[in-house]
């Protein structure tokens, strides 16, 4: 005779009950996972894109201005233009390379039409940015009357984890320059100086 107070479970049953519980566990273990890379893939992501975004409005709003644009060229490696401005009744170069060995967009300036070339310290605009030729410049011409620069990098981010690489390229307008700018000369006197 067995009295309902001594009911309980089968050591089959408690079994059953452990797999089923193990297969959900396993099941929202890896959705939580594939969330979670899911979502540190997309702020690396929007991280490249905010640092791009923040180089390549500082270059428009400073190659707008610009009265002309150098020849790209490549010095130990490094892509390298120049591009100068007048807007403050001075020539003002500013250089800009990307390095290779440190994925940087960098920039530096100097004073055009002294007799000693000394720019000023590189300052980063943009990391982990690669491209092996980034810089392209357009002519004048009859039908568009002013020099483009365009940019084209490659940015990597978010770690050796989850490494996401995006490419990122903008055409900024010299609205200084005209059919008469000759890129050959502008701003090449500070290309050898390190």
């Amino acid at each position: 005779m067995t009295r309902d107070n001594e009911a309980g479970y089968t050591l089959a049953e408690a079994v059953v009950t452990m797999v089923i519980t193990a297969i959900f566990m396993g099941i929202s273990t890896t959705s939580i996972i594939s969330l979670y890379s899911a979502t540190n893939r997309a702020q690396a992501i929007a991280d490249g894109q905010a640092q791009i975004g923040v180089a390549f409005g500082r270059l428009d709003r400073q190659i707008r201005y610009a009265s002309g644009l150098s020849t790209p060229g490549l010095v130990n490696g490094e892509p390298y233009v120049e591009y100068v401005t007048t807007y403050t009744g001075t020539p003002i170069c500013t250089q800009l390379r990307v390095r290779p060995s440190t994925g940087q967009l960098q920039q530096r300036s100097w004073t055009q039409g002294t007799s000693t070339v000394t720019p000023t310290a590189w300052t980063q605009l943009a990391g982990d940015v690669s491209s092996p030729a980034p810089f392209t410049v357009s002519t004048a011409t009859a039908t568009f009357t002013f020099q483009r620069l365009s940019v084209r990098l490659t940015a990597t981010t978010g770690g050796a984890a989850v490494a996401v690489s995006r490419q990122f390229g903008a055409a900024f307008t010299a609205l200084n320059t005209s059919l008469n700018t000759q890129s050959a000369t502008v701003c090449a006197e500070g290309r050898a100086v390190p």
